[in-house]
């Protein structure tokens, strides 16, 4: 008999606790997630911070935390952590124990394998009693997100259009002067104004003495990308490293000239996610500018938007001059010199980067007779 109520009231606690658990197991669990850095560059490492909180006197024996990211975020090997990966996404499991009044926070180190915009969707939540007999889940929305910049690609500088490159250097132009650079001094002309005066050679020489100002050479360089992987392509890229890697080249030519304190542009017959338009930034200088361009790189979708003539041809009917023009394509035809002289008849100097394995500094003219274009192919 007493084996009997033994066995009634222990089924009865199971039943109490089972209940208890089931209502109140996920009350008052806070939950977060978040990348440590907004932005990194491919093959940077960064951190993924999950912090977790029990705010009630009843203790959690377990907790399941379930999320998905992309395959493209490597994670580490921890304890308590379990990831299956599929061919876009990984799934990801954390498990907790908690004890009231509890806080714990984990951090998983992560290797960003691709360039991208990542963000963090959702988690689901799914905790229990002491012996696995019920459970309650709940899904929480995260808003954390990463953007993983192309990795800049050391690129020839030098052989870049020569407006770039001399960007510091006086030229003789028969443009506007440029006040800010000063090539010396001359005698005093009618017309010339007081805060030209050059105080110093005015008491060497015994007469007025103005700055001479000096002209230099624009700075603008705009760089064009085109998404076709091979002359002829239907709308599907077939070679997403080929493609990757003309980003990264685009990259590297931005960081090298803004580096220099010039001014840099990016267009490409692709979108960025969310718009179906191709991308096009105007050229501007300055760190924050170059931040700006990764930022956009890292957004862009590998699928074409237009054929990259139609977008020369565009960009050509514009009728800007006075810039450096660098193209990256896989290939050369007709068609693309037509608009790559239309640009140069502008007054623009145009430099094409042939996209293939390695970048090498080989003069155009010399890897393609008969096109007549400035620059180098690779």
């Amino acid at each position: 008999m007493i084996l009997f109520w033994f066995i009634v009231a222990a089924l009865a606690i199971l039943f109490v606790q089972s209940r208890i658990f089931r209502r109140f197991v996920l009350r008052r669990i806070a939950y977060r997630r978040h990348f440590q850095t907004k932005a990194c560059f491919r093959g940077e490492q960064i951190e993924l911070i999950e912090q977790i909180s029990n705010a009630k006197w009843l203790p959690v024996p377990w907790l399941r935390v379930e999320s998905q990211l992309s395959t493209h975020l490597h994670f580490q090997k921890l304890e308590n952590f379990a990831v299956s990966s599929g061919q876009l996404y990984q799934n990801h499991k954390s498990f907790f124990s908690l004890a009231p009044y509890t806080k714990i926070t984990r951090k998983h180190r992560i290797t960003a394998a691709r360039r991208g915009w990542y963000q963090l969707q959702t988690v689901t939540l799914t905790g229990g009693d002491l012996l696995g007999i019920t459970n309650d889940s709940a899904q929480i929305p995260l808003s954390g997100q990463l953007f993983v910049y192309p990795k800049p690609a050391q690129v020839p500088v030098h052989e870049l259009p020569y407006h770039s490159w001399q960007g510091d250097q006086s030229v003789r132009r028969w443009i506007v002067s440029d006040p800010f650079v000063i090539a010396g001094v001359r005698d005093y002309q009618p017309g010339d104004t007081f805060r030209q005066i050059n105080w110093k050679s005015t008491a060497k020489t015994g007469h007025l003495q103005v700055h001479k100002p000096d002209y230099t050479a624009d700075r603008r360089l705009m760089i064009y990308l085109n998404v076709d992987d091979a002359e002829g392509m239907w709308r599907t890229v077939s070679d997403e490293e080929l493609i990757e890697r003309g980003i990264e080249w685009a990259a590297g030519a931005a960081e090298a000239v803004i580096g220099q304190g010039m001014d840099a542009g990016f267009a490409a017959n692709m979108p960025i996610r969310g718009s179906r338009e191709s991308v096009c930034i105007e050229p501007r200088g300055g760190h924050e500018h170059l931040m700006e361009l990764f930022e956009w790189m890292a957004k862009l979708q590998i699928e074409r938007t237009e054929l990259f003539h139609h977008l020369l041809e565009r960009e050509a009917l514009s009728g800007y001059s006075e810039r450096d023009v660098l193209i990256i394509t896989s290939y050369w035809n007709d068609a693309l010199e037509l608009q790559a002289e239309r640009l140069r008849y502008n007054g623009n100097a145009v430099a094409v980067w042939m996209l293939t394995d390695k970048l090498t500094g080989t003069n155009a003219d010399d890897a393609v007779a008969g096109n007549g274009r400035d620059g180098v192919s690779a």
